[in-house]
């Protein structure tokens, strides 16, 4: 005879589970310890998850472009703090270099929706805004013109969905847009008219 579905169960399962395989090591009933206002601490809390994620990505993505520009490489200190020193609502470009080169970037950790191959609309939306921005500036940032630096969309890896989702994007993208949105490959000559979506694990 088949058990009936209790959901209480199967969130305090679930809930469970999760603090003792990704925090505690020791399976517990963490859940019946919290009240509901516990409960409205740790979404609140849990808002900041995105802000983490895209700052580890900013870290990586300095690495990787300290690997490929000398000048970043030997000013890598600078441009840690310039990322330390960013509010997360800063609306300016997440790294910026000034300097005997330029670069700008945006970085981006959407999953694509339901583990699927394609970004949902509100995604795509804001990796569209900022691929315009790459290309054309943003009225906050006045300090850079954006034809003289390179530009590098930064998108958190996921795996084949992710790559599968950038594919899709630039593939829909508009006609003006689509010829100066690339994906990197590894030795490829960079240049300054491209957006180039770097993948970053």
């Amino acid at each position: 005879m088949n058990q009936q579905y209790n959901r209480e169960a199967e969130l305090k399962e679930r809930f469970n589970r999760f603090i003792a395989d990704k925090i505690t090591g020791t399976a517990e009933d963490y859940y019946s310890r919290l009240t509901v206002e516990d409960f409205e601490d740790i979404k609140t809390t849990l808002k900041d998850i995105h802000n983490i994620i895209t700052y580890k990505t900013t870290i990586r993505f300095i690495e990787w472009v300290s690997d490929r520009f000398p000048y970043v490489k030997e000013n890598y200190q600078v441009y840690l703090d310039q990322v330390l020193n960013t509010k997360p609502s800063n609306n300016g470009y997440d790294l910026m270099v000034i300097g005997d080169i330029k670069i700008v970037a945006e970085i981006k950790c959407n999953k694509p929706i339901n583990n699927g191959y394609v970004f949902g609309s509100k995604q795509k939306t804001g990796i569209i805004d900022d691929i315009k921005g790459l290309l054309t500036g943003k009225t906050k940032v006045k300090s850079l013109d954006p034809t003289e630096a390179y530009k590098f969309l930064v998108i958190y890896d996921f795996g084949d969905h992710t790559l599968s989702a950038a594919q899709h994007l630039i593939k829909n993208l508009s006609a003006e847009m689509k010829d100066r949105v690339t994906i990197y490959e590894e030795g490829q000559p960079l240049t300054l008219d491209k957006v180039y979506i770097v993948f970053i694990k």
